[in-house]
C-alpha cells in the first residue's frame, strides 16, 4: 500500500467514540456561556430551549457524518491552509477580513437577545419564538447534509491537494448549499432567543456570506477542476430558482 493509500485510509476512519461523545457537551456549554452570562438569566427558557436543542442537532448530526463522511470533521477542523497555490491565493486571502466580520455578526446574534433580556427588552409571541427555533435547527441540519455528501467542505477558503468537484445531492441544486444552511440557520437565531434588534448583526453575518461567495468562487474557477463547466449548469448560489 503506497503512501497516498494510507493517508487516505486514516482520513476516511471515523474519530474515535469518546471524541464523538464529548461534541454535543462541547457545543452547548460554547452556546450556553455566550447566551447566559450576558443574559444574566440561568433560568432562561428560550437560552435553554436554543442550547439544548443546538446541542442535540449537533450531537446527532457528527455522529452520523462520522460514521458515513468522517474526512470532512477533520476537514473543518484545519486551522492552516495546505493547497494554495499562486493563482488561488489572492482570492483565498478574502478570509483574513470575512471570517471576522461574520463571527461578529453571528456572536452579534447571540449576544444582542441577551442584552435585550438583561435589560428588560419586548418579548416575541410564543408561536414566533418556536418558529424562529425550528428554522435556525434546520439550517444546521442543511449544513450538516452538505457536510455529508462533500468531504472537502472546509470551514477556510482553501483546496486541497486531492480535492475534487461535487456535484451531486444538494450540490446539484445550488453551488453552496453549506452557505443555504448557514444563513438558513443565522437568520431565525435571534428570533429563537426573542428578540428583533438581534437581527442587525445576523444581517451583518449574512452578508459576509454573501460576500464571500465571490472570493471563494474566484478561488474555484483558478484552482478546480470542472468548476467552470459546473457554475454554467448549475446557476444558482444558494437558493433554487432564486438565486
Amino acid at each position: 500500500m503506497n503512501k497516498i493509500a494510507i493517508h487516505d485510509e486514516k482520513l476516511d476512519k471515523p474519530l474515535p467514540l469518546w471524541l464523538i461523545l464529548i461534541i454535543p457537551f462541547y457545543a452547548g456549554g460554547i452556546m450556553a456561556l455566550c447566551i447566559f452570562p450576558v443574559s444574566g438569566d440561568w433560568n432562561w427558557f428560550e437560552g435553554w430551549a436554543y442550547t439544548i436543542s443546538f446541542a442535540i442537532n449537533i450531537g446527532i448530526s457528527y455522529a452520523i457524518i462520522n460514521q458515513k463522511n468522517p474526512r470532512v470533521l477533520r476537514n473543518r477542523a484545519k486551522l492552516k491552509k495546505e493547497g494554495l497555490t499562486d493563482a488561488t491565493r489572492k482570492s483565498a486571502g478574502s478570509d483574513f477580513i470575512i471570517l471576522p466580520i461574520m463571527g461578529i455578526g453571528f456572536l452579534g446574534a447571540i449576544f444582542v437577545p441577551g442584552l435585550e433580556h438583561r435589560f428588560g427588552g419586548m418579548a416575541l409571541p410564543f408561536a414566533l419564538i418556536i418558529a424562529g427555533l425550528v428554522l435556525s435547527n434546520t439550517g444546521s441540519v442543511i449544513m450538516s447534509f452538505a457536510m455529508l455528501q462533500n468531504p472537502f467542505a472546509s470551514k477556510l477558503l482553501d483546496i486541497n491537494k486531492d480535492q475534487v468537484l461535487v456535484d451531486t445531492g444538494l450540490y446539484a441544486y445550488v453551488r453552496h448549499p453549506m452557505y443555504s444552511g448557514a444563513v438558513l440557520m443565522i437568520i431565525p437565531l435571534p428570533i429563537a432567543l426573542s428578540s428583533w434588534w438581534g437581527l442587525i448583526p445576523a444581517f451583518v453575518a449574512v452578508l459576509s456570506i454573501l460576500i464571500r461567495i465571490q472570493p471563494e468562487e474566484a478561488m474555484l474557477l483558478a484552482g478546480m477542476d470542472g468548476y467552470k463547466e459546473y457554475k454554467s449548469r448549475i446557476k444558482y448560489k444558494l437558493i433554487p430558482g432564486v438565486y
